[in-house]
């Protein structure tokens, strides 16, 4: 310790200011200082550890409950559950921020022992990458895109930029692809394209974790690829899916929507995800609840972060079958 410090009012001053909620005015007056120094001694009390702040995600008994419950229910390794008021008003993209928000805090610990992480897109998992505290470094992890890019101008598209904002947060490696999500059905690709394409296919081969969105079941005027024709979207539309993962979009019995008369698509076929050790659903929202019931039961993921509203709807929706 400095002898050039007086801890003894560090002490003080952080008491009166944290527990007792003085206002550094008031504590200005008693220790016959000014306010600004106030404020400096407040913020030297936190760099000598004298003053700890710890923030923790909400917890309840009650949303724990649920989130054992969903788990049995899906057959899940683990649920865990965004505290959301669920409230009309609030719109999908905060209920996105909540989930994400959360998964933020635990994927820390859910990726402790992953190597080769692959990564899908969609607004969730977006803003996850987003709101990710930088870890310790850690070169032995690579993030890989789980599809091709594509070239719409969403953020929350952007394969190339979610996996490497991930791999910033991680001191990790990302792999970078060039091939696109969709290409002409019989349209052949070139050399550089094809070799980028058996590259990034070797790397799917190295995969033991995904972290992956879910979307919901196509709705007309909404086209989750920008490439994609107005035929295949009025054909997906009225296909009966329940939802999409990777842009797969899938039925209630985990079979696939076949595009294959319209375009040749690159990305992670469902049925392997199956296979890996861990995968992290992150979704949430009335929308979605068909999808994700459909795609637990069909073992896409393993672990489910959404929020207690969804998780509800969703058990009611199990106890009515």
């Amino acid at each position: 310790m400095s002898d050039n410090c007086d801890y003894a009012q560090l002490y003080r001053i952080a008491k009166r200011y944290y527990i007792d909620n003085f206002s550094q005015a008031k504590i200005a007056v008693e220790e016959s200082i000014s306010r600004p120094h106030v404020s400096r001694l407040l913020a030297k009390a936190r760099e000598l550890g004298i003053v700890r702040i710890s923030v923790q995600m909400p917890f309840s008994y009650e949303s724990l409950a649920i989130a054992n419950k969903l788990k049995e229910r899906l057959g899940l390794s683990r649920v865990e559950l965004a505290c959301f008021p669920g409230q009309d008003g609030y719109s999908e993209e905060r209920l996105s921020l909540a989930i994400a928000t959360h998964a933020s805090a635990i994927l820390p610990e859910l990726l402790s022992e992953s190597e080769n992480i692959g990564v899908g897109w969609g607004h969730t998992v977006y803003q996850t990458s987003m709101l990710l505290e930088r870890q310790s470094s850690n070169p032995e992890k690579t993030f890989i895109p789980l599809l091709g890019v594509s070239g719409e101008d969403n953020p929350h598209l952007q394969i190339n930029v979610i996996a490497n904002r991930f791999a910033e947060k991680f001191g990790a490696k990302s792999y970078y692809t060039i091939v696109p999500i969709v290409r002409e059905s019989g349209d052949k690709p070139g050399n550089i394209e094809g070799r980028s394409y058996r590259r990034l296919t070797m790397q799917w081969k190295k995969l033991d974790t995904a972290i992956i969105g879910l979307g919901p079941a196509p709705e007309l005027g909404m086209s989750l690829v920008a490439e994609t024709s107005d035929e295949y979207n009025r054909q997906l539309v009225s296909s009966r899916t329940v939802g999409d993962i990777l842009a797969n979009f899938f039925y209630s019995d985990g079979s696939v929507f076949d595009s294959s008369q319209y375009y040749f698509q690159i990305s992670l076929e469902l049925e392997r995800l199956r296979k890996l050790k861990t995968v992290i659903c992150l979704a949430g929202g009335r929308k979605k609840v068909d999808g994700i019931v459909a795609a637990a039961r069909n073992r896409f993921f393993n672990i489910l972060v959404t929020d207690v509203k969804t998780a509800t709807m969703i058990l009611d929706r199990i106890e009515k079958e």
